[in-house]
């Protein structure tokens, strides 16, 4: 009696929620939004993030709040946001690494493909690879050929974007030496200073040292040339099967209701149309795009598929230790 009374209310709950649910996401959102940034603030995400969230309470009505919580690779955020109760009201604001660490590590405690959902593309930035001008090649094509006559002679920094590094040597067949550093900000100082040779940096952390003439740009690894740095080739119109950019985008948690994520998608489209919004990404080195919902949701899990197949041409990128669950 007591199990069938158990399952009754049970029951009973579910059904009360369940028809309550298109009420509740038809007047979300009627209080402060948490936009969590799983990166600490001052960087390009946060940077990014923010105009968002000024942007996205305009459109909504509510506050937006940025919520710095970095660590572990960016899995800590955005298993906050994943864990969290799927009204809404608490969102994550990612360049798409939790499904970058599901591949090469560390893993995500949370399934990459069905912990969270997107809803909706914000920008895009690409990385650039700039030289130091003393340099003897000017364009990615002069360094390309350098790096093939003389394997491994040549640096090139980052802040810890080995597997990105990687993926272009074996794309473009050449061998520059890769630098790990913590910071792009050291890994910047040093290609301006020569202790390396080049630096393979997001565009808005480079964009100011390339117009002071501190650094010049050879290539952009969008698909396309970015409209902040239009004298400046991309690989991929060089003859480089090379496509790698970030993609900023807004993830709810896993069953939110359609019609918040139908609202959200509709607030973010209407920021990325934003005139100001735009304007203050471009001058940075971003830009602002959108995608329709359908098509955002096979984007990201295309990157999967697509890190996927990196991993199996490109093993030794594959940190097994730090691809166990913790």
């Amino acid at each position: 009696m007591n199990k069938y009374f158990s399952r009754l209310a049970g029951i009973v709950v579910i059904t009360i929620v369940t028809s309550l649910s298109p009420a509740i996401a038809q007047d979300y959102p009627t209080r402060l939004i948490h936009l969590v940034v799983p990166y600490s603030p001052g960087g390009s995400t946060d940077f990014v993030a923010r105009l968002y969230a000024k942007k996205l309470s305009e459109q909504t009505g509510q506050p937006v709040v940025v919520d710095n919580r970095p660590g572990a690779s960016t899995n800590i955020g955005s298993d906050v946001v994943a864990r969290s109760t799927p009204d809404g009201y608490t969102l994550l604001f990612s360049d798409g690494a939790y499904i970058w660490n599901s591949v090469f590590g560390p893993m995500p405690p949370f399934d990459a493909l069905t912990g969270l959902t997107p809803v909706g593309l914000v920008a895009n930035t690409p990385f650039v690879v700039a030289a130091n001008p003393k340099t003897k090649f000017s364009t990615m094509k002069e360094l390309i050929a350098a790096a093939k006559s003389a394997p491994g002679k040549y640096t090139i920094s980052s802040a810890s974007l080995r597997t990105f590094v990687e993926l272009m040597n074996s794309r473009a067949g050449m061998k520059l030496l890769h630098v790990p550093y913590k910071g792009g900000a050291a890994a910047t100082t040093d290609a301006i200073a020569g202790q390396v040779n080049m630096v393979y940096a997001a565009l808005p952390v480079l964009l100011p040292f390339i117009q002071s003439g501190k650094l010049k740009a050879l290539g952009v690894t969008s698909l396309k040339r970015s409209p902040a740095l239009a004298s400046v080739p991309s690989l991929s119109e060089i003859g480089v099967n090379y496509d790698i950019s970030i993609q900023y985008v807004v993830f709810a948690p896993a069953n939110t209701p359609a019609s918040i994520q139908a609202r959200l998608a509709q607030a973010t489209k209407k920021v990325t149309s934003d005139k100001d919004f735009s304007k203050k990404l471009l001058v940075a080195g971003s830009e602002a795009v959108s995608m329709p919902p359908a098509e955002l949701r096979a984007k990201v899990r295309g990157e999967l598929t697509m890190w996927q197949h990196v991993a199996k041409d490109l093993p030794d990128l594959v940190d097994a230790d730090l691809r166990k669950p913790k």
